[in-house]
């Protein structure tokens, strides 16, 4: 199995990773080749977590291959509480802290950007930051050996297959939006314009599945239906593509775009959704994926149900890593 878990648009040597022995969760040794060389990395169970030393034939051992096997080893277990990096100085990671440094997943951020508030269709709200354009996001999924990443959507690129998706029964059915090509341009240019929303196109191994909508919550329709908070986030879905609706692709996206928004701002302290309050099965998938349930509610289209992930839930949980 090859492992390349860092975002590679950011890293300037790409790290492989080779299981030799063990598990995939609790590999004996793990072997990183990098620009710098091959190195062996011993891994052990402790009380509390695992253990890692290195060693090999490369002439240089940064710490970006410490990262790289971090990342892998916690990508997929809840049960390691902490990684010690012998020889390192002996470092020991709180994987809860570790997940939340941005630099191994992501592009361009939200965060830094100056807190001023203004008013907008009868909100106060933060002035929210320019939207990027290309990938924002990209992670290795382990249990899938794909890769996951959301870019922004582009009304040119990324017409046809949205156009497609938008007129699938199952996604219609939800979002209301089938039509033609113009009504689905349209769509994709204003939510360029709008920014309280970031159109995404997530993507496994570079194969565009799905449509994601990420929006600042107080200034969206549903901030009047509760007390929003300034960098409160919310998102919408569609998979357009019905080979990648079941639940091994869902325990992959669905957490991964609850730790962009986490990472994008740490501002955001909560991310909200309102599905409609018959669709049980994306409430069971939520309430396996930490959300809450809130309150019933009514918008003017349907009656929804508020539900609620915090930060201190999904990292102090580790819910990045899917429930078994």
């Amino acid at each position: 199995m090859t492992i390349v878990p860092a975002f590679s648009q950011q890293t300037p040597h790409k790290h492989e990773i080779y299981l030799q022995g063990g598990a995939l969760e609790t590999p004996e040794t793990l072997a990183v080749e990098t620009g710098y060389g091959r190195h062996t990395l011993t891994v052990a169970r402790s009380a509390d977590g695992v253990e890692i030393e290195i060693s090999g034939s490369g002439s240089v051992v940064d710490d970006s291959i410490y990262r790289a096997a971090l990342e892998f080893l916690t990508a997929g277990s809840r049960d390691i509480g902490s990684v010690k990096l012998r020889g390192n100085d002996d470092s020991v990671i709180d994987p809860r802290c570790y997940w939340q440094l941005p630099e191994p997943w992501m592009g361009a951020r939200a965060y830094p950007h100056p807190q001023i508030h203004t008013v907008s269709n009868g909100r106060y709200h933060p002035v929210r930051p320019p939207k990027p354009t290309g990938v924002v996001y990209e992670r290795y999924i382990p249990w899938l050996d794909q890769r996951l990443s959301f870019r922004v959507a582009d009304p040119d690129q990324d017409l046809e297959h949205f156009h497609r998706w938008m007129n699938d029964e199952a996604v219609n059915v939800i979002w209301e939006d089938g039509g033609d090509w113009a009504k689905h341009r349209d769509i994709l240019e204003e939510r360029a314009r709008d920014p309280h929303v970031m159109a995404l196109i997530g993507a496994f191994d570079g194969v565009p599945f799905g449509y994601f909508e990420v929006y600042w919550a107080k200034e969206n329709r549903l901030g009047p239906f509760y007390d929003a908070g300034d960098y409160d986030r919310g998102w919408h879905v569609a998979i357009g593509e019905p080979a990648f609706r079941g639940r091994q692709w869902i325990t992959a996206w669905l957490p991964s775009l609850m730790h962009f928004m986490f990472l994008d701002d740490p501002r955001t302290q909560r991310i909200v959704g309102e599905p409609r309050a018959t669709h049980e099965q994306q409430i069971r998938n939520l309430e396996r994926s930490g959300f809450a349930k809130v309150k019933h509610f009514d918008f003017p289209h349907k009656r929804a149900l508020l539900v609620m992930l915090t930060r201190e839930r999904f990292f102090d949980d580790r819910l990045w890593v899917p429930a078994a």
